[in-house]
C-alpha cells in the first residue's frame, strides 16, 4: 500500500549485535558491572521484601476494628 506509513530510520543490523566489537577487556568490565548491578538488584529486592513483611503485619493493628478488639479483650 502506498498510504502506510514507513519508517524514517533504517535499522543498522551491526548495532544490534555489539558484542562482535567488544575488546576482551571490555567485555570484562561490562560483565563485572552487570554482574554488581545484579547483585544491588537482589539485595534491594530482599530488602524490600523484608519491609513489606514486617510492615504488613504491624498495618493490621493500627486499624479501629483491632482497638476495639484489644480494648474488649
Amino acid at each position: 500500500m502506498c498510504s502506510s506509513p514507513k519508517s524514517s530510520r533504517a535499522v543498522n543490523k551491526t548495532a544490534l549485535n555489539f558484542n562482535n566489537e567488544l575488546t576482551q577487556e571490555q567485555r570484562l568490565r561490562f560483565a563485572a558491572k552487570a554482574n554488581l548491578a545484579q547483585e544491588r538488584r537482589e539485595q534491594r529486592e530482599a530488602t524490600n521484601k523484608r519491609y513489606e513483611q514486617k510492615h504488613l503485619s504491624n498495618k493490621s493493628s493500627h486499624g479501629l476494628f483491632s482497638w476495639l478488639q484489644q480494648f474488649v479483650s
